[in-house]
């Protein structure tokens, strides 16, 4: 098994700064000592680039998730996402104590598994110069994959853990796969059945490792959303979360959603709201029959005089809780306008193609763990 990601480190190691962190001993050290691992990693990430990115796109986008550490604080980790081969990738750091800490320590996760962990694979494989029988075509891919994962050192005899979700019209599957010691989730179309989408995820996940015989199953698009437009497209939601780091994730985002949605109605409606007017104006119904219970059950309504448009909310217990509902609508409606606002108009809304028909791959998610050392 070999990744197209290895063809970058020879590249990306004659960079300023690169060459530190994956050589060593260099003219380059003095000046490369005094980059961060977020310029660095931005160098990397420019040196692999197999597409030319529009014009005042970000290489490298940040977002970030927060939980409470305790009544009083927060903690934060940040997840970078850039192109490589023309497919998105997303790399997520551990929790730290502010956004910065966070932005940093993602960073040098993504160095350390792509210079450092790669730059090894890359040198054992040269020196094995093994060859590897491709498996047959024939064969079920999930199989395939399962196998590799067994008998392969790079995946350490991990299994992949396969999970599903049911949508209206079929099913979409993930599988996370540890490749040399990291948590990788990858994530497959829309399928008709559970089967189905297994298959469809195993054959991706096959062509991004670049496993023998499953090299020129599909083809990166230049056009599609994730290369041309703005915005790189979010990978599934918690995909990098345990069940319990999933609730203390949506505990914190509750606690602060309607503060964080006034300051993002203020940027961007500041300069046409008039002096002293609102960003927004609240109403409330109190459920009659539970009137009775305490806290009683509100439905708030929110109206956003620069949009021209008003959201409600769910019934739930307390003006405070009805208040997060509401903005939870009104914050999905706003993410969804930006989505639609950052995809070109030429796009043919896919990623990759394949030669068998118009198949996409979406990304290749990757999750850096600390070593267990």
């Amino acid at each position: 098994v070999r990744s197209t990601l290895l063809q970058h480190l020879p590249i990306a190691s004659q960079a300023p700064g690169i060459c530190v962190a994956a050589m060593g001993g260099t003219a380059q050290e003095q000046k490369g000592a005094q980059k961060g691992p977020v310029a660095i990693l931005q160098e990397f990430v420019q040196c692999s680039r197999h597409f030319t990115a529009p014009q005042n796109r970000p290489i490298l986008q940040w977002t970030y998730e927060q939980r409470m550490l305790s009544a009083t604080s927060l903690e934060f980790r940040a997840i970078v996402a850039f192109l490589m081969d023309g497919i998105p990738h997303h790399v997520v750091g551990g929790w730290q104590a502010s956004k910065k800490l966070a932005q940093r320590d993602s960073a040098e996760r993504a160095l350390r598994f792509y210079v450092g962990k790669w730059g090894e694979q890359l040198l054992e494989a040269e020196s094995r110069g093994a060859r590897v029988h491709p498996p047959s075509r024939a064969a079920n891919p999930v199989q395939v994959l399962e196998e590799i994962c067994r008998t392969d050192s790079a995946f350490g005899g991990a299994l992949p853990e396969w999970s599903h979700t049911y949508l209206e019209r079929g099913c979409t599957a993930q599988v996370h796969v540890m490749l040399l010691g990291v948590r990788h989730t990858f994530s497959g179309m829309e399928a008709p059945s559970r089967a189905e989408a297994y298959v469809d995820l195993a054959r991706r996940t096959l062509w991004y490792l670049q496993c023998p015989g499953y090299e020129e199953l599909f083809v990166t698009d230049p056009e599609a959303p994730a290369v041309a437009g703005k915005v790189i497209p979010a990978p599934p939601a918690n995909w990098a979360c345990t069940t319990s780091e999933v609730e203390e994730v949506r505990r914190a985002e509750r606690k602060v959603v309607v503060m964080r949605v006034q300051n993002r109605l203020q940027q961007e409606f500041s300069k046409t709201l008039r002096p002293g007017q609102a960003v927004w104006d609240w109403s409330f119904e109190m459920a009659e029959k539970d009137i009775s219970a305490w806290p009683p059950r509100y439905k708030a309504t929110v109206h956003v005089p620069g949009l021209g448009m008003s959201f409600v909310g769910r019934w739930a217990h307390g003006h405070r809780e009805a208040q997060v509902e509401a903005c939870l609508v009104l914050s999905e409606y706003l993410d969804g306008c930006r989505r639609e606002s950052s995809e070109p108009s030429t796009s043919s809304g896919s990623v990759a193609d394949s030669e068998e028909g118009t198949e996409r791959v979406r990304w290749a998610d990757i999750e850096v763990e600390e070593d267990a050392d």
